[in-house]
């Protein structure tokens, strides 16, 4: 093993400095012209660089730059002990190569804290309420639209005009009978030729007047313009633009019922069996 420089004296450590200047001299040359030969000579850079001359170039400058204070220092007078110079290293100490640390691979971003967690919670439980909210207000608001309507809508009592009128069926005239008035439900009972009972409105279809059997021509007539109407109700002549309208008639426990409040538009003018025949 190498000498220290620090146990040499004299001429030997004045020597052994001049030799490690050397090395360095030489080391600094070898990369200079590596750095000159560029791109083409980098693998023989590399090669020189693995070297084992390089890291004692290395060591022996770190070596230099920490002796060289103990080369220049003076000594100490009137019998006092120099300092003793630090330990230098061993040029002999392999110089430790680090290679580059490869870039690191950004990281994903990190998840939500548990933290946010309940504030969508309770956006979402906020949601529900107002959905709830909302249905419950429509569905109180139909009801009451509900309640609303069959309250407001008329209802009628039988035995009233609007209501269901119900009748004996002796009560109802033969064929060849005259019609029956009901003052009570607005409307005149006939036979029709079939035998089948038949309710006609009182009001004349032209301008709502009250029309009246003539028993001396055998059919209806208004007093107001002279619409003239058959026994049945069907259109003979006049101003008016169709036939008598009529109530719907059904049978109930062996009754005649008449529903006022259910009418039914006659014919039109052109349309009446009554008038073909007139013609």
């Amino acid at each position: 093993m190498a000498e220290k420089i620090s146990e040499l004296t004299g001429e030997a450590r004045e020597k052994r400095i001049a030799e490690l200047k050397k090395k360095m001299q030489e080391a600094a040359k070898r990369a200079k012209a590596a750095h000159a030969a560029g791109e083409s000579a980098a693998p023989a850079a590399a090669a020189a660089a693995a070297r084992p001359q390089a890291p004692v170039a290395q060591a022996t400058a770190e070596q230099v730059a920490e002796e060289a204070p103990a080369t220049t220092a003076a000594p100490a007078g009137n019998g006092a002990a120099a300092p003793k110079p630090a330990a230098p290293r061993s040029a002999t100490a392999p110089a430790t190569i680090t290679a580059p640390k490869p870039a690191a691979k950004p990281r994903p971003a990190p998840a939500a804290p548990a933290e946010e967690m309940p504030s969508v919670q309770e956006m979402n439980r906020r949601e529900f309420l107002t959905y709830a909210w909302g249905a419950a207000l429509g569905l109180l608001t139909l009801e009451g639209g509900v309640i609303s309507y069959f309250y407001m809508y008329p209802r009628f009592r039988a035995g009233e005009f609007g209501g269901k009128f119900f009748l004996d069926p002796a009560e109802v005239p033969a064929a060849s009978a005259a019609p029956t008035a009901n003052t009570a439900g607005k409307f005149w009972l006939v036979s029709t030729q079939e035998g089948d009972p038949k309710a006609l409105y009182m009001v004349c279809t032209h301008l709502g007047c009250l029309y009246k059997w003539e028993p001396s021509s055998q059919r209806f007539e208004c007093p107001c313009h002279g619409s003239k109407f058959d026994r049945e109700g069907y259109y003979i002549e006049g101003p008016a633009p169709r036939s008598l309208d009529y109530f719907e008639i059904s049978e109930e426990n062996g009754q005649i019922v008449v529903d006022t409040g259910a009418r039914v538009v006659g014919d039109d003018a052109t349309e009446s069996p009554a008038r073909a025949t007139a013609a």
